[in-house]
């Protein structure tokens, strides 16, 4: 882990991940942060849609440098039946609606770091269930692409920091 400069304001860390989440859609199809071409909105909606596996919070400290993070990682699978999906898409909700920004996943997995801090005892801090309760402002769905670029609907959708 790379030691942390300075502390982010939790606040401050979630505003800047919303806005790097959310932007004006151009129609069509997204474009995705990893470069592949989104399935595009008019895609056939077929299956059910993908169920949440698990979502946890791992704390990781790194006491050469004093800081710890916590980050959350949610996966989701497909029902039984629909396991030729491609890959897998999630796109954010927040509070001022949906992101028409649609990001590829590699495996079925969301993995986010919802907070940080200095010192080594991230359940002490505070300021970590603080964080904690701020990213619960971004919540997050899943879908699964077919080969046919067919696509599942969308999951429920899961807030940051959840576990289950």
């Amino acid at each position: 882990m790379t030691p942390l400069l300075r502390p982010l304001r939790p606040a401050a860390a979630l505003l800047a991940l919303a806005a790097g989440l959310t932007g004006c859609s151009s129609g069509g199809e997204a474009e995705t942060a990893l470069g592949a071409a989104a399935a595009p909105s008019s895609a056939t909606v077929a299956g059910p849609a993908p169920v949440l596996a698990s979502a946890t919070t791992t704390d990781d400290v790194d006491t050469a440098a004093g800081t710890w993070s916590t980050t959350w990682e949610a996966c989701f699978e497909p029902l039984p039946g629909e396991e030729d999906l491609e890959r897998w898409e999630v796109q954010t909700l927040t509070s001022e609606g949906t992101s028409p920004q649609i990001e590829q996943l590699d495996d079925g997995c969301i993995e986010l770091q919802v907070a940080q801090g200095i010192g080594t005892t991230p359940g002490d801090d505070p300021a970590r269930l603080a964080a904690l309760s701020d990213a619960a402002r971004l919540t997050y769905q899943v879908r699964g692409v077919r080969a046919d670029g067919s696509v599942t609907p969308w999951s429920a959708s899961v807030a940051a920091g959840s576990v289950g």
